[in-house]
């Protein structure tokens, strides 16, 4: 190989080198300006209080900060998401049954995306001895309609079987959020809505009915 091609090779590959170093030095350069753009942004806040806060207070404050807390993560939803696992042990070991409750209710909105929450809400529906928290469960999982195969079947059970007026009307709510997916409980909806002892109860599975076969 002769000295002009050899030279002509070796710049080629010195302007290849020197291409992928600016390359690589500007996607190390993004990635740091990204990384710092995620420290900078605001986290996620409910009554200018920020989520680390409400968090803070729901493993640490009285019963009635609790309950405030699970209100306001339940409100703050999606971004709240880190605090599943404590909101799932506070719904299954609180003292208090009002901050349970809460708890329950915000697990079905933080949770949601994911269903993260299920299992939990599934295991307090059908077994927790108070029916506020039973209630609770069964309209948290109302608005979690991405495995109805596992909580439509759940829900007619708790309408047919739940020994609590409230537990009762709250699974026929549940139902009637589900809307056209809830399809099969429309027999047991309908059921309800005739036989149910409760006229609260008979009243909400009519209305489960209507918003399950409405057609826009």
């Amino acid at each position: 190989m002769d000295k002009q091609r050899w030279k002509l090779i070796s710049n080629k590959i010195n302007t290849a080198s020197i291409l992928l170093g600016t390359v690589l030095g500007l996607g190390a350069a993004l990635a740091g300006q990204l990384a710092i753009c995620q420290a900078q942004m605001p986290e996620a806040s409910y009554r200018n209080r920020p989520l680390s806060q409400w968090i803070a207070s729901l493993q640490t404050g009285h019963a009635r900060d609790r309950t405030e807390a699970a209100y306001a993560l339940g409100q703050i939803g999606a971004k709240a998401v880190r605090a599943v696992p404590l909101l799932v042990a506070v719904a299954e070991k609180d003292a208090d049954n009002f901050v349970r409750a809460e708890a329950v209710l915000a697990m079905g909105t933080v949770g949601a995306p994911a269903n993260s929450a299920v299992p939990s809400l599934t295991q307090l529906l059908k077994t927790d001895p108070n029916a506020g928290v039973r209630g609770a469960a069964a309209t948290a999982l109302g608005g979690m309609c991405s495995e109805p195969g596992q909580i439509v079947p759940l829900l007619i059970a708790v309408l047919r079987g739940d020994k609590s007026t409230y537990v009762r009307g709250c699974a026929a709510l549940a139902l009637g959020r589900l809307e056209t997916v809830a399809q099969a409980a429309l027999p047991q909806l309908r059921e309800a809505a005739m036989s149910d002892p409760s006229p609260v109860v008979r009243r909400r599975a009519d209305e489960a009915i209507q918003r399950i076969e409405f057609v826009p």
